[in-house]
């Protein structure tokens, strides 16, 4: 190419599609992008095609090919191979699954995975190869480098740890982004970073990731940077860097139009045009939807077939519901979880903050929507002083307001339900005192089986407790499997007793 002769390159970039590749069902505008990343192609040269991850789980397809079908190939990866993606981003949701999962879906994938802070535990090389990628057109060069909230990561996946460490952003990004611009000379750096972000109001209430504006002030030059994990699809212009938010469950795409002229040696970037495309606005792409017509065959098929036990009405219409007298719906968690495991002891919180119960005829989709998680079990032994911690943090959000018992600010999925055991709450005693009678003595040790859920957000008070064992089967599946038994859930004996009010 000669001197000032100008070349346009098309960025077309999708976030957090979630797996939503049922046609028909409200997010799946994977097909749609298709049509239109299909007619950019064909009036345009040169087009690089982007995601910023969220694309392999937080959707019953995901959980059935991570979970019920794990030898088949995602369809979501076979979708993205046929868009031909040239590289995506990570996010904390690709984790969901464990790394097994996420190592062969990478595996299968005919693109690049990038994200600089994600690194193996014991050599802290980058643990998907190099964390970026040099997008090549004639001379030009346009860097793309990954990156991923270490905030979101931490708390998805404890088995992970042994595996993976995640470094902090910022200083990972310092980094690399240092050596790409030593090592490759680029004309252009993008960043895919997912994770929450905010330009235009930079308090800590509004910004979803903390160390997000530390990012964006301090990782050096960067000419775009687009982000994941976050409901809006918005443009912003700050200090020569172009801020892309490509929004949700691919509702929307995100395209940037980048004109370059050529220097003696290298190109200055003449114009950036954003624009923000409503995929709605599109038909779905005809082969993309025949190309997984058996993929969503399976998934429907699955979904729907009926679960034919005991007849069982686990429902129930608040949180109150719930402490007031033992609940069939906690009583479900309880015996799902001794299917396989000697329980004595066990922990369990609710799948969902709207949680409502599960009730006859049941369908495998309506466990799913019960509890979408895929929550392992884990055995730890914890002394009984540190029971009555994890109960004391759980309740000392509780409050009564007009004779009813309500959670304030506690997030009610971190709320613990107990069994094997009597224990009672005081409303009248002060937070943190409130446990004024259990039975187990606080000197001594027991074993306990709670989910991984509970574990991790709990894990400041449980550093010193032992894990024993830590289940392959996920709750949902123990759920299925308790539901599919004749015998009728027990009626539950009450155990937590809140008084004082």
């Amino acid at each position: 190419m000669r001197q000032h002769e100008e070349i346009r390159v098309q960025i077309l970039a999708t976030s957090d599609i979630h797996s939503h590749i049922l046609n028909g069902e409200e997010g799946a505008q994977i097909y749609r992008a298709g049509t239109y990343v299909s007619e950019i192609r064909q009036r345009e040269d040169h087009v690089l095609l982007l995601d910023n991850g969220g694309s392999l789980a937080g959707n019953i397809v995901a959980f059935y090919y991570a979970i019920i079908a794990p030898h088949k190939r995602h369809p979501m990866i076979k979708l993205m191979n046929a868009l031909d993606y040239n590289a995506s981003g990570v996010s904390a949701d690709e984790f969901k699954f464990g790394l097994d999962f996420l190592n062969r879906s990478v595996a299968l994938s005919r693109f690049p995975w990038l994200s600089a802070n994600i690194e193996y535990a014991m050599t802290h090389e980058p643990y998907f190869s190099t964390p970026y990628f040099i997008h090549k057109i004639d001379d030009l060069r346009i860097a793309v480098i990954g990156l991923t909230s270490e905030s979101l990561v931490k708390n998805e996946n404890i088995e992970m740890e042994k595996d993976i460490a995640i470094e902090r952003a910022t200083i990972s990004a310092k980094r690399w982004i240092r050596y790409i611009y030593e090592a490759e000379a680029p004309d252009f750096l993008i960043v895919l970073y997912h994770g929450g972000v905010s330009t235009s109001q930079r308090t800590e209430k509004e910004v979803a990731d903390q160390y997000a504006h530390e990012i964006l002030k301090n990782i050096g030059i960067v000419d775009l940077f687009i982000t994941g994990h976050q409901r809006a699809t918005t443009l912003e212009h700050e200090d020569g860097t172009l801020f892309v938010r490509a929004g949700q469950n691919g509702e929307h795409l995100v395209h940037v139009e980048i004109t370059f002229r050529r220097r003696q040696s290298s190109y200055e970037t003449l114009k950036i045009e954003p624009t923000i495309v409503t995929l709605s606005d599109y038909e779905e792409h005809p082969e993309l939807l025949e190309m997984t017509r058996y993929d969503r065959k399976a998934v429907q098929k699955w979904k729907n077939e009926g679960i034919h036990g005991a007849k069982v009405d686990t429902c129930f219409f608040d949180f109150q519901e719930l402490l007031l007298k033992p609940h069939p719906f906690i009583e479900l968690l309880h015996e799902s979880m001794g299917l396989h495991h000697q329980v004595n002891i066990s922990c369990v919180h609710l799948p969902l903050p709207l949680s409502k119960g599960l009730k006859s005829p049941i369908q495998h989709k309506d466990v799913y929507d019960a509890y979408p998680h895929p929550d392992q079990l884990i055995e730890v032994t914890l002394r009984g002083q540190v029971i009555k911690t994890l109960i004391e943090k759980s309740v000392a959000y509780l409050q009564e307001e007009a004779g009813t018992l309500k959670l304030s600010q506690l997030d009610p999925t971190r709320f613990l339900f107990w069994k094997g055991f009597d224990y009672t709450i005081d409303m009248s005693q002060p937070v943190h005192q409130r446990v004024t009678q259990m039975s187990l003595r606080q000197d001594y040790t027991y074993r306990v089986t709670m989910t991984d859920y509970c574990y991790r957000h709990y894990r400041q008070y449980l550093k010193d407790a032992p894990i024993h064992e830590v289940s392959k089967q996920s709750m949902p599946e123990l759920m299925i499997e308790r539901l599919s038994s004749s015998e009728p859930i027990k009626e539950a004996q009450q155990n937590m007793y809140i008084v004082g009010y």
